[in-house]
């Protein structure tokens, strides 16, 4: 039986992952793997360290009360994390999820997914963490580490729930692109009678050729809707389309460029995830 990776926190976007990963599960026949990571003992420890600017009396009794303090927080964390999968196990339960396993780690996010990825065949993040401001501007600080570390798709859960009724292949003719495009035609997670969109934005007429994308969907069984656009700025005309063609998934390839690249010249995907309010479907 397939499995699906569900990372969950405390954040608003917790019980919506939840809610995308059951309808994933139920249209691939997986059972879930619900994971919370807890935070490494050394992420406790006080960022700066006074005690050598006090007499040895003082030092030591300091250094003990941050023992303390650092224990009381491991065990609050252990037991928050608890109450988190729990609440995460009822939301799938409550969904008709049939087989749910809880896993509580403790360590680096990043190198937890990645010990897990070879068992599952898709990974949900939320677009932010429990501690981010939800109109931040800013992704959370694990999901590019994520993103760009792992192989296997990613889902991306967005604020807001509802019926999958229409998805987007955004097209740029990149290996990502035709992954996810081989992914969703091989596998059934999306019905044949949905609404299919192909947009391909492009720098300079005829820049991407879209025949073979265009072919492989419809001899799938999809009824392709296909638009071209010229634009430089792929982002703002993939997430213009998203809204104005009501979008209920976006499906896409992620990250094709170094993270020194994307720095000097900004990544399209981080601004597709932070612009679009659907859920995304990154493929690398």
């Amino acid at each position: 039986m397939a499995k699906i990776l569900v990372c969950i926190d405390g954040s608003i976007y917790a019980d919506n992952l939840c809610a995308h990963a059951a309808w994933v599960a139920k249209r691939i026949n997986a059972e879930i793997d619900l994971l919370h990571v807890l935070r490494r003992p050394s992420d406790y420890q006080a960022p700066t360290d006074h005690t050598g600017l006090m007499g040895l009396e003082a030092r030591s009794h300091l250094l003990d009360e941050l023992t303390r303090v650092d224990e009381e927080r491991g065990r609050f964390d252990q037991e928050k994390g608890k109450i988190i999968l729990e609440h995460g196990a009822k939301i799938l339960k409550e969904a008709d999820v049939e087989t749910i396993n809880l896993l509580h780690r403790r360590g680096s996010l990043v190198e937890t997914i990645q010990e897990f990825e070879g068992t599952v065949e898709m990974i949900f993040m939320g677009k932010r963490g429990e501690h981010a401001d939800r109109s931040s501007l800013f992704l959370g600080s694990n999901l590019e580490k994520v993103a760009r570390a792992i192989h296997k798709p990613l889902f991306i859960g967005s604020s807001v729930v509802r019926p999958i009724r229409r998805f987007l292949v955004a097209y740029d003719g990149k290996a990502s692109a035709h992954k996810a495009i081989d992914y969703i035609t091989r596998h059934p997670l999306l019905n044949k009678d949905l609404e299919c969109h192909l947009l391909v934005v492009e720098s300079a007429k005829g820049n991407i050729e879209t025949s073979e994308a265009e072919q492989t969907l419809r001899k799938a069984g999809f009824t392709v809707i296909l638009k071209t656009e010229q634009n430089h700025h792929a982002d703002q005309a993939i997430s213009s389309y998203v809204v104005e063609n009501e979008i209920d998934l976006l499906i896409t390839g992620a990250y094709s460029h170094s993270r020194v690249r994307s720095l000097l010249l900004g990544s399209t995907t981080a601004s597709l995830i932070k612009a679009c309010k659907v859920p995304l479907l990154l493929f690398r």
